[in-house]
């Protein structure tokens, strides 16, 4: 990173960096400042209400409630700096919600609130975002670029901050609320029970149930199904004895393998791997449950993220674009099979969505599972977003994260009493490339779900 410094006291110097979600110069006020609204404004407004209807006769209640879900979301991430900004006492200028042509606005001191044409997401306008930007002199004070360290730190976290409590809270509601399968959102694959008996099978034979727990045969744990799937399939036609947990219970149960009926050679117990029954935790409980439950969803979340920005990730995902009008629907593969079968790569474990792809994901969980598998389908969006907008990089909130440390880190070692500034406008380059990326990333995944939707279970 190209840096200057200069001999500008820190309190009268400008910080050219810009906070997440901000938006240089989107709206002019064009509209009246009490509220009021014009014929063509009620006509954009009418449009909106018209595709909302639209949509919910298309796709159900839950398609509507996955748009507002969205919607709501992405307000409070900006709802997030705004608060903060306010706080540090800096001049914030607009707060909307949507893009493109103004439905609505009103101004309420110095800030002017309202809506616009296109709900793909919302900002907020603080001045003196960058050292380029010409503000007011009687303003200047007031500046983002003015404020110290932990001022400016504080707007720029404050949006994945709001994703992470956003996360958190229906962690909790989960929980305490619903239940969830062992009281966990992420499941080991130590976790599995019997999930399914085929009929007239060696496991029905030997009356398995289920939610009865394998916990070992002739002794040697399995751990995981496919611990098992490696014991059963090299043993056609062998007598062995399960351990069994059944509700607490221990048992040893006799079992002759049979063959699998695709093939032969292959030992067959005739069970589906299912999860654990739903466990609801008092209150006292989730608190910590869930604050441990969004570690370990930020946890895959992040390895989620690594396996999608490695080269062989980079090269799924290629071929994934490259062939999507030959290939059928893409599915999840079922690791549950009780087979032993040569792994097949899983079509959608490199894969990225577009809001079309997580709007159909989500009106299928909702359909599927309800309320539930909706507030679980957001916990994982809001955690995600959450730590993508974290990536150290202009545009995203932790490019701003990135160069307020810096800053810091500088002045603390050079011990001169001086702000240290870096100069952001030679980031301009990279901060075009990974716009230009991030384009590619929006056009080629919504390609992707247009030609080939991702699917669940």
């Amino acid at each position: 990173m190209s840096t200057q410094r200069t001999d500008v006291p820190a309190s009268e110097q400008d910080v050219p960096v810009r906070a997440a979600g901000a938006t240089d110069g989107l709206a002019t006020g064009n509209g009246p400042d009490d509220g009021r609204m014009t014929l063509a404004q009620w006509v954009r407004l009418g449009v909106v209400g018209a595709l909302l209807v639209w949509l919910t006769a298309a796709t159900g209640v839950y398609g509507l409630i996955m748009v507002l879900g969205i919607v709501v979301m992405i307000a409070l991430h900006e709802l997030g700096h705004f608060v903060m900004a306010k706080r540090a006492g800096m001049k914030v200028t607009e707060f909307f919600l949507g893009f493109g042509p103004r439905i609505w606005s009103v101004r309420r001191g110095e800030t002017e609130y309202g809506l616009k044409l296109i709900p793909a997401g919302a900002y907020v306008k603080i001045i003196g975002m960058h050292d380029i930007e010409e503000v007011d002199p009687a303003d200047e004070p007031r500046t983002y670029r003015q404020q110290p360290f932990w001022q400016r730190f504080g707007v720029a976290v404050a949006g994945s901050t709001v994703h992470f409590l956003l996360a958190i809270g229906l962690i909790f509601v989960l929980l305490a609320g619903v239940g969830l399968p062992g009281g966990e959102i992420v499941q080991s694959e130590a976790d599995w029970r019997v999930g399914s008996i085929t009929e007239d099978s060696a496991a029905a034979r030997a009356g398995l149930q289920e939610d009865d727990d394998i916990v070992a045969i002739d002794g040697e744990e399995v751990g995981t199904f496919d611990d098992l799937r490696a014991v059963v399939g090299p043993s056609p036609g062998e007598d062995v004895v399960l351990t069994v947990d059944r509700d607490g219970e221990r048992m040893e149960v006799p079992v002759t393998l049979g063959r699998n009926p695709d093939d032969a050679s292959l030992g067959f117990l005739g069970v589906g791997a299912g999860v654990r029954p739903d466990d609801r935790l008092s209150p006292i409980e989730a608190v910590p449950a869930s604050v441990d439950q969004f570690g370990a969803v930020a946890v895959e979340s992040l390895k989620g993220l690594g396996k999608i920005f490695t080269p062989d990730g980079i090269s799924s995902y290629s071929r994934q674009v490259r062939d999507a009008r030959d290939e059928p629907a893409a599915q999840p593969s079922d690791p549950r099979a009780d087979a032993v079968v040569a792994d097949e790569e899983d079509p959608n474990e490199t894969r990225l969505l577009s809001l079309l792809g997580v709007f159909r994901i989500g009106v299928d969980a909702g359909e599927a599972g309800g309320a539930a598998s909706l507030m679980l389908l957001f916990v994982f969006i809001n955690v995600f977003i959450g730590l993508f907008n974290l990536v150290p990089l202009l545009p995203f909130d932790g490019g701003h994260v990135t160069i307020a440390i810096y800053e810091k880190v500088q002045e603390w070692r050079r011990r001169e009493g001086r702000r240290y500034l870096a100069d952001v406008a030679k980031l301009i380059p990279m901060t075009y490339a990974v716009v230009v990326v991030l384009g590619l990333i929006f056009v080629s995944s919504l390609y992707l779900d247009l030609v080939n939707p991702a699917q669940v279970n």
